[in-house]
Order: structure tokens, then C-alpha cells, then sequence
């Protein structure tokens, strides 16, 4: 892999699984990201257990991964790509990396969750919340709230770079279009108490301490001390996993997708009954938006 510290860790034993029939079975090989403390080996090991069939995973940085898939390169070869973010998913797809998933379980996934082609499905979903510090007297629950000028020097942000900001832009281009979504994140960049911060953790501790007064950030991060609101529709980004289309074990990499799908629960939102994908394509349109507004 260029440019990258890679993990590579086999669940199961060293070698490989033995089959029923005493016939060793070949690792499914999934490039994943982030690092081995990100907790989906232990999520996956069922699927061994299950199966016989032993996982072997290629961890690194979401973007750099996708881009070895796309290209075809890497050793050992990807069966299955798992991403951080809705925009490398779709972008493997778009670039013709990935094969359709055959599972009948998605019927049963809701279209907000999977590619309208059925290349890829979201492995788990988390949502864009709106936070207010308990000194505020004012709660404010949209996104469009964050812009009101009454509330000037106490928005604070996390980095445009998080995949989950960047998904808000993209869904505030699709419903306001680009004019009234650029707008809207003038404003907040307006109101901002601070710079942003690089991380939602951060901006969350400053929300909890009462140095900031509003933020926007993710539902999987705990917010103590922080009053929090869900806007509806429902803004997301998703974790989403396909099957590479030069697999080198095709079949036991539609099995572990299948199991994936059938197992592990998926919490979305299906507010319009549009893929989340749409977020992706919309991506480089929501990354142009803020470099203009001023949002870093």
C-alpha cells in the first residue's frame, strides 16, 4: 500500500480454517478503516465461527484504501472494502471498483441504506445532532437555526474535513440548492466563536464546559452536559462495505456481506426513500461549498 501504515490481522487461526470436509478454506480478505481498536474484528468473528471461513483484514485510511481497490493494487488483494464514509463507498462504485451484492436480505434493507444498483450497503449509520451547552436559555434544533444572527460568537464547528459535515452541506445543496446552502454556511461561519475544531470530540468538550454555546456533530459521540436535538429530516453519513470487483474470493466475500446484512442491525433513517448515496455524489459539490464560505 502507498503512503500508509497498514495493520493486516487474520481472525480465526494462523493459516486457515478448516472446512467440514477438513479442506482448508482461504481468508476473505477485508480492506477496513481505521485500526484494530475500531472493534469490527470482534463484530465479525461470528461470521468464522459461522462459516469456517477464516477474515483477514488490511487496515488503513478510508480514502488511500478506496483508491487501492479502484486500482486494483495491494497485497494481499481486497474481497470486500469497508469505508468510513458514504463518499469513498459511492466513489468505488462510480469508478466501477465494486460488484453488485447478491443477497436476498436487501430487500429487506431500506433504500436509504443501500446503492440504488445494489454495489454496496451501509455497514452502520450515524446521524448529524445539533448541540446546545446548558447555559444557553435558547435551544436551537435546525440547521438552519445555527445561522440566526441573534446568536453571534457562540456557534463553534468541527472540521468541513469530517465526512459527517461534509454530508450536511451535501443534503443542504439538495434541498435549498447551492445558492441558499452556501448562504446558510456563510452564516455559521459568521457566528462562530472559534475556529474549528479538528475533531467532534473537541468541539463537544467545548460545548460541555459551556465555552461554546452551539455545534453540530456526531450521534456516536457522548455529549454530557450538552442538551441535545435531532432536525428532521435526519441528517447521516454511513460506513459502508461492497464487494470489490477483482475479488480474489468472490464467493465467501458475498457470504460475509450477506452475514453482514442478515447480523449486524442497521439503524437509518429513510426519511425521502433516496440511497444515502446521493450524499456521496454530492460530495466534492459540498467540499467546493465550504472552501468559499470560509469553513475550514
Amino acid at each position: 500500500m502507498r503512503g500508509s501504515l497498514l495493520l493486516v490481522l487474520t481472525v480465526g487461526l494462523l493459516g486457515c480454517e478448516k472446512g467440514p470436509d477438513d479442506v482448508a478454506l482461504p481468508p476473505v480478505v477485508v480492506y477496513a478503516f481505521g485500526d484494530e481498536s475500531a472493534g469490527i474484528a470482534e463484530r465479525l468473528a461470528a461470521f468464522t465461527d459461522a462459516t469456517g471461513t477464516p477474515v483477514q483484514f488490511v487496515h488503513g485510511d478510508s480514502t488511500m484504501l478506496t483508491d487501492d481497490v479502484i486500482a486494483d493494487r495491494g497485497s494481499p488483494k481486497a474481497d470486500v472494502l469497508l469505508t468510513s464514509n458514504v463518499a469513498d463507498i459511492w466513489r468505488a462504485a462510480d469508478e466501477g471498483a465494486l460488484r453488485p451484492i447478491r443477497s436476498p436480505a436487501l430487500g429487506g434493507v431500506p433504500a436509504g441504506g443501500k446503492d440504488a444498483d445494489d454495489l454496496w450497503v451501509a455497514f452502520e449509520a450515524y446521524r448529524a445532532v445539533i448541540g446546545t451547552a446548558e447555559r444557553m436559555e435558547t435551544r436551537i434544533t435546525t440547521y438552519t437555526g445555527l445561522a440566526r444572527p441573534d446568536i453571534g460568537g457562540e456557534v463553534c464547528l468541527s472540521s468541513s474535513r469530517l465526512p459527517l459535515n461534509r454530508a450536511v452541506i451535501a443534503r443542504l445543496i439538495e434541498e435549498n440548492g447551492v445558492r441558499r446552502a452556501e448562504r446558510i454556511v456563510r452564516a455559521w461561519v459568521r457566528n462562530q466563536k472559534l475556529p474549528p475544531f479538528a475533531t467532534d470530540a473537541e468541539l463537544v468538550a467545548a460545548l460541555g464546559d459551556g465555552t461554546c454555546g452551539y455545534g453540530v456533530f456526531s450521534s456516536d459521540i457522548e455529549a454530557p452536559g450538552v442538551r441535545i436535538a435531532e432536525p428532521s429530516p435526519t441528517y447521516y453519513n454511513v460506513r459502508g462495505i461492497g464487494v470489490a470487483r477483482h475479488a480474489q474470493n468472490p464467493d465467501a466475500a458475498q457470504a460475509l456481506v450477506d452475514w453482514i446484512i442478515v447480523n449486524i442491525p442497521l439503524e437509518i433513517a429513510d426519511d425521502d426513500g433516496k440511497s444515502v448515496g446521493r450524499i456521496g455524489w454530492l460530495d466534492e459539490d459540498a467540499r467546493l461549498l465550504a472552501e468559499r464560505a470560509g469553513y475550514r
